[in-house]
């Protein structure tokens, strides 16, 4: 029984492994860097703008510690000490992350599991590369995959009540966005709603059909493509319709940090060393949320939402 199952779990790694003879080792390297940048970059976030809660005891000094920790670990990540880099982050984040509570964005547990993934596996060793590079694979399959189940399972997603409610109660971004699907009635109707915040308000349902099939469509790729990267002959393909999947689901909300990280992951589906080829382009654009961060009337817009977060 404990060999079939062994047998059917290689099998499955299998499905996402590449090549053989396929070199990883640069490849994973950009890869663990780019991971440390974003945890670097999310934790300078709450420096620049630090939550406030009654729940949350740890000092603002404590955060300082934890963000320059992370950053040194960035830097070491590109040295020849380059292994010891997740090592050393990953308490620093461990405690991060006990700290924010639930106040913790989703991204920011992936990218926890991400650099725990480095830490344990070094992409230096042939064997440990290989079964790093399955093991971000299909978490990334995981996370994707799920996102759309949810949706399916939570059922407010069929007759786009949810948009609706975003586009209601969101920020301006919401319906800039979505409203253009919409008619001016219905677009009325909504703001009208979105005054008060009553249970018993709606319903949040739309006339609109091109607004119904964007919600259903958002859905279903979310389930669809996932499965698409398991497959060979359509992984690439499939990989770059992702991309450009989040980065639209990311318009609205405006959660810049999501679609970095997660293009981050996605780009592990391409042959060839693509996190290694555009760590400058994502580097650069982590470096502008940090100063959109600082300067958020002049860049902020475009990259992180209303609240300021990232």
């Amino acid at each position: 029984m404990i060999d079939l199952a062994k047998r059917r779990l290689s099998q499955l790694c299998e499905l996402l492994a590449e090549s053989p003879n396929t070199s990883l080792s640069d490849n994973l390297r950009a890869f663990r860097f780019l991971v440390l940048v974003h945890a670097s970059v999310q934790s300078w976030g709450y420096v620049a703008r630090p939550l406030r809660s009654l729940h949350l005891a740890f000092p603002q000094t404590g955060i300082w510690i934890v963000s320059v920790t992370i950053t040194a670990c960035s830097v070491l990540a590109l040295t020849r000490y380059s292994r010891w880099a997740p090592v050393i982050a990953l308490p620093a984040l461990f405690a991060r992350l006990c700290w924010s509570g639930l106040w913790t964005p989703n991204h920011t547990y992936l990218a926890f599991f991400c650099v725990t993934l480095t830490a344990v596996l070094d992409p230096e060793r042939e064997d440990e590369g290989v079964l790093l590079q399955q093991s971000l694979r299909w978490m990334t399959f995981v996370v994707f995959f799920y996102t759309g189940l949810q949706k399916l399972l939570h059922g407010y997603w069929f007759r786009g009540e949810f948009l609706a409610w975003m586009v209601s109660h969101g920020t301006d971004t919401w319906r800039s966005t979505f409203g253009w699907l919409l008619s001016a009635e219905e677009l009325e109707r909504m703001k009208t709603l979105g005054q008060t915040m009553r249970p018993d308000t709606g319903p949040y349902r739309i006339e609109s059909v091109p607004f119904v099939l964007l919600s259903n469509f958002t859905w279903i790729a979310e389930m669809v493509l996932p499965v698409l990267l398991l497959l060979r002959r359509t992984r690439v393909a499939s990989t770059i319709f992702a991309i450009a999947f989040v980065a639209m689901i990311q318009l609205a909300p405006r959660e810049s940090m999501f679609f970095l990280g997660f293009t981050n992951l996605l780009l592990l589906f391409l042959p060839g060393n693509w996190n290694l080829r555009l760590a400058p382009v994502i580097a650069f654009c982590y470096i502008y949320l940090i100063a959109a961060l600082i300067f958020p009337e002049q860049l902020g817009n475009f990259a992180i939402k209303a609240s300021g977060r990232i």
